[in-house]
């Protein structure tokens, strides 16, 4: 039996059509977050796992501490191309919904700008995507080792057989801020800043860096969301009116599928917009875990 069908408009089938766009769009973006979300901490476990086979593991070959370096390569070359990814679909579906010159865009600008003076690993992780990407992989210098922290000895030392001693380990994956030098106005500035986090040897750890580009990212977010909150709002109240009036005039429960078709001529369907895809729940989900990440780059992982 086919479900009771309801004439409706050209203008209010258009209408239809660009809510559905407008509310896709927002979602994509949340999406494009959870992919980027989902890289950095697989970054994040691969440099744990590694730590953890330098304490348990003492006789490592240099091949197999080589081969450990290339699998942080790889995740932190995915990560920075999905930053990228990320940066580049908010831009684009501003752009899109409000136009290259619109208040909406310039928020957008706005508020990576404050995220680039706050925090300077995000503008140094931006700068270090097209470096990786097309010059050098990212780790140039790694470290694996241990060290005896704890009570101290009034000549400085430590005394191992005190019960508050204890071995840390840890494991750093660097790169020299040289890699940076380039045409950009703004590269000397952001060499002298990565230097002065520089170890002994000049080498800046990824860590940091990478855990301030994502919290960069993470509040750049929370930014669009405010940007598209209005427009949403309108859009959701586009495709909720349509439907109710659909229901009610075939009195249909709520639960229904529904969506808007535009016929061809020969009464076959041209073109359809559902009016019911599952966006709110969605993107309630995903904005759930999505918080913005405030003080990444302060967190420490302690056992």
């Amino acid at each position: 039996m086919r479900p009771p069908a309801q004439p409706t408009t050209a203008e209010a089938f258009r209408e239809a059509e660009a809510a559905r766009d407008r509310l896709s769009a927002s979602l994509a973006i949340e999406e494009a977050f959870a992919v980027l979300v989902a890289n950095y901490v697989s970054f994040e476990a691969a440099v744990a796992a590694a730590n953890v086979d330098n304490m348990v593991e003492r006789s490592r070959s240099e091949i197999e501490l080589t081969a450990r370096r290339r699998e942080i390569d790889r995740h932190i070359v995915n990560l920075l191309a999905v930053g990228e990814m990320f940066s580049d679909h908010v831009n684009r579906r501003i752009v899109t919904a409000f136009g290259r010159r619109s208040s909406e865009r310039d928020a957008l600008d706005a508020a990576v700008a404050v995220q680039r003076d706050k925090l300077p690993g995000f503008r140094a992780a931006e700068l270090l995507r097209d470096a990786v990407l097309h010059y050098d992989l990212p780790v140039t210098s790694w470290t694996f080792g241990g060290s005896w922290v704890g009570a101290e000895r009034p000549d400085g030392r430590f005394d191992k057989s005190n019960g508050d001693a204890r071995l840390e380990y840890s494991v750093t994956f660097a790169f020299a801020p040289g890699v940076l030098r380039g045409r950009e106005a703004d590269r000397e500035a952001v060499i002298m800043k990565l230097q002065a986090r520089a170890d002994a040897n000049g080498n800046v750890s990824w860590v940091p860096i990478l855990r301030e580009y994502v919290e960069a990212l993470s509040i750049v977010l929370e930014e669009v969301r405010s940007i598209l909150k209005e427009t949403e709002q309108v859009a959701a109240s586009v495709l909720e009116n349509l439907g109710a009036t659909y229901r009610a005039a075939n009195d249909l429960a709520s639960s229904h599928d529904l969506f808007a078709v535009e016929l061809a001529d020969d009464g076959s369907w041209a073109r359809r917009v559902y009016l019911t895809f599952g966006f709110e729940a969605a993107l309630t989900d995903l904005r759930r875990r999505h918080r913005p990440m405030v003080n990444l780059h302060r967190r420490v992982l302690r056992g």
